[in-house]
């Protein structure tokens, strides 16, 4: 495992708004939002030498990247006409993202 690693997922969020006078008192406002998300990398824990807390932090990174992976399945699954449930409560991450990007 890479000491100066950050072993964590970061979300930004930048909004953007526009507003235009259109005279008569009357106001255009356009609105953006734009996220990037940074994931942390999967390991093999059995390659990282990781014990305790680090090995901890590890396994809920992989579960979090491995139902991440479950929800983009099943929002693809969605799209081509499955009924199917989306998972979003399953971890942290998911949870997040959902709120973020339907906000």
């Amino acid at each position: 495992m890479n000491k100066e690693s950050s072993r964590s997922h970061s979300i930004f969020t930048l909004s953007v708004q526009s507003v235009t006078s259109l005279g008569n008192g009357l106001k255009s406002v356009k609105e953006s939002k734009f996220n990037l998300v940074d994931l942390a990398g999967s390991e093999r824990q059995k390659l990282s030498g990781a014990a305790g807390n680090r090995l901890k932090e590890a396994s809920s990174i992989n579960r979090s990247l491995s139902v991440l992976g479950n929800v983009i399945n099943s929002l693809a699954d969605i799209n081509i006409s499955k009924n199917r449930h989306v998972n979003y409560r399953d971890s942290k991450l998911t949870f997040l993202l959902r709120v973020t990007f339907l906000s």
